[in-house]
Order: C-alpha cells, then structure tokens, then sequence
C-alpha cells in the first residue's frame, strides 16, 4: 500500500486543540492503495484530531457508498457505509506489549497518513458475503440472466460416458 500526499496531515507545527480535515475519497483512492474489493466509491470522511500535550485524538466518520463484485452474479453494486471511528495517537516509542488502539509516533515523524486508517475503516464494514440488497418484497436485486444461468448449472447432472460401460457388468456371486 502506497500513501496519497492529501491524506498526510503534519502534527508537528499544530497547535494544541481540534482541527478539522475533510477528505473526499473516490475511485483513485482505491486504485493507488490496490485494494482488491473495492472497484471504487464515493465516500465523505470527515476528521477532527484534537492534539494534546502528550496524545492526540482523531476522530472520524465516514459516510457514503462502495462499488463491490456480488458474489452470487458478479455485477457491482452499491454498498452504503457509514462509519464512526476513535483512533489515538501517542509521542514516543512503543512498548513491547502491543496496544491495538494506540499507534505510538516517534520522536523522527512529523506527520499522520490517514489514508490507511480510511481504508482499514472502509474494510472492516464490508460484509464477508457481498450479494446485491432484497427489494421490499424480500426479491433478489442480482441479475435475472446470471440467476437463471447459475441455476440451470445446479439442474444438470453431467455424466461421463466413459462410466456408461460399467453399467453393462454382471457379477456373479
């Protein structure tokens, strides 16, 4: 995964309190992380980094919809996101134990990708089975042709011919 310059923010030069970030995130986004799920998107993320003395704090919420494959009929669709998100940031060095919500900075960075937070959030709303949305009355939206070629597949019991020879052997006990 490669980083996106406009979603760096520099901490280093900030002054201690809340600063707000709005990012618009669309199908470039996607493409230059390589995210293999993702075709594409148009997404809102919203951040506000409260910096203090010893941490800061980043808040973000993520709101719009992701193109995915289905998995049942292999067209894309749109899936809703929205998504609220705590992430802090602590100065030093980090401790042999690892913390799963803290990232540590060290003394030699001067700045903050929240692209990757971005598309870890995007990914961890992605259901493990995509399949297009049930109308009101509970229908499949998927692609009538797909459906119906998929199923015409299960109905058929293809049989080697070659087996068809053994059919004719008598045993006798």
């Amino acid at each position: 995964m490669k980083s996106l310059i406009e979603y760096l923010i520099p901490y280093k030069g900030l002054s201690i309190g809340k600063h707000e970030y709005e990012f618009h995130v669309q199908d470039s986004f996607f493409a230059a992380l390589e995210s293999a799920s993702i075709e594409g998107g148009d997404l809102k993320a919203s951040l506000v980094l409260d910096k203090q003395s010893r941490l800061m704090i980043a808040e973000i919420k993520i709101v719009g919809t992701i193109k995915l494959a289905c998995d049942r009929c292999m067209e894309l669709f749109d899936f809703a996101i929205d998504v609220e998100y705590e992430q802090i940031y602590k100065y030093g060095d980090a401790p042999e134990i690892n913390e799963d919500d803290i990232i540590y900075l060290n003394n030699t960075e001067y700045q903050i990708d929240v692209s990757i937070l971005i598309l870890e959030n995007i990914l961890l709303e992605i259901p493990i089975r995509r399949i297009h949305p049930e109308d009101k009355q509970g229908n499949s939206t998927c692609n009538p042709k797909h459906i119906e070629l998929i199923q015409s597949y299960g109905k058929k019991k293809q049989v080697d011919p070659r087996w068809d020879v053994l059919k004719n052997l008598k045993f006798e006990d």
